[in-house]
This record gives structure tokens, sequence and C-alpha cells, in this order.
């Protein structure tokens, strides 16, 4: 999907790098290395994503360096789009879908950082009124194919509306923070 609306296969790349980790600082250099692309196609998209106000750009001695500007109002879609476009996304996105009765599936800043920070940290959040055993199989199955243990929260939206009335820790936790909304959509939240 995201060849036909990016025109440049190195553009595509350099997003993707970035989104990954949107506070990690790059430099024209760096991001040749880890790319394999062209120097000149790098340092063009680069300047290309400052002018759109993706990146913003800070000298470091002889250096530019450019990180993602958080502030751009699109940023945080086109991380899940890329995130959504990944193989860890198609991979998700695969696996949870046939589920029945899932309204919300929210990927979490700690499955995304691969680290718990709080111990209220969850890897994702399934709102819904879908079946618990279907859904922890799913997640059971993933769990070995990632070779990783997933903290994962299944609630029906009555719970879920209490929860938030009272700031449950963990819902504020999941929802405050960066995510990526796997299955429905921001207003589903409200």
């Amino acid at each position: 999907m995201l060849k036909s609306l990016f025109i440049s296969k190195v553009r595509i790349r350099v997003l993707a790098k970035y989104m990954e980790d949107v506070n990690k600082p790059y430099h024209v250099r760096g991001l040749v290395r880890e790319l394999g692309e062209e120097i000149n196609a790098v340092r063009r998209e680069l300047l290309s994503l400052k002018k759109a106000g993706l990146l913003t750009s800070k000298k470091d001695g002889n250096k530019i360096m450019y990180t993602v500007d958080k502030q751009c109002p699109i940023v945080w879609e086109l991380r899940s789009l890329f995130f959504k476009e990944s193989e860890t996304g198609k991979l998700l996105y695969d696996r949870f879908l046939p589920i029945e009765g899932i309204s919300v599936a929210i990927v979490t800043e700690a499955f995304l950082k691969k680290r718990y920070v709080d111990k209220t940290d969850i890897d994702m959040l399934f709102i819904g009124d879908m079946k618990i055993r279907e859904l922890s199989a799913a997640v059971s199955s993933l769990e070995k194919d990632m070779g990783r243990i997933i903290k994962f929260v299944a609630m029906k939206v009555e719970d879920f509306e209490f929860g938030k009335k009272k700031r449950d820790p963990l819902l504020i936790n999941a929802l405050m923070r960066d995510k990526v909304i796997l299955l429905g959509k921001d207003s589903d939240l409200l």
C-alpha cells in the first residue's frame, strides 16, 4: 500500500526508519549505512521531509541530526500506518481480525518499545464482546511466533466505559501513552 502512496522507495525506507522509533535522531551518513541507499537520495528525502514539516534538524558538531517533529499533526497517523504495514503489524492484524466481537484492538507503547516502565504496562488492549478463549489462543500462538510474552487485557465495552470513569490506572496508562489502534478507530475510545 505504501508503495502506491509514496512515489519514492527511498522516502518509504527513510520514513519507516524514523517511524520505528520517533525519538531516535539520524544523520545522513548514518542513514546511508543503515539503509544501503545512495547518499544524495537520502539527503534529498531528508530535506523534503524537513520541508514538509515531518523532521527537524539540529547541528551536532560537524553533523546535521534529523529527528521527527512530534508537533507535526500527522506524525502519529503516519507511525500507525507504517506499523500496520510492517511484518509485525501485518502479523497482528491477520491474527486478530478473524476474531469476532473485537471492537477495538490497541497495541501499546510497551509493545512498540519492547519494554515495561510501569507495573500497569500491558502490550495490548482489546475492547468488545469477543470470546476470551479464542483471543487467548490467538495471543498464545502469537507469543510462540514472536518468542516473547504478551501481556494483554480484554474487556467488554461497558467495563471499558466504567474503567474510564473511575480512571483505572491500567486504562489511563494504555490510552495516554503512545499507541497504535490496530482495529477500530479513535472515536471508539471516546
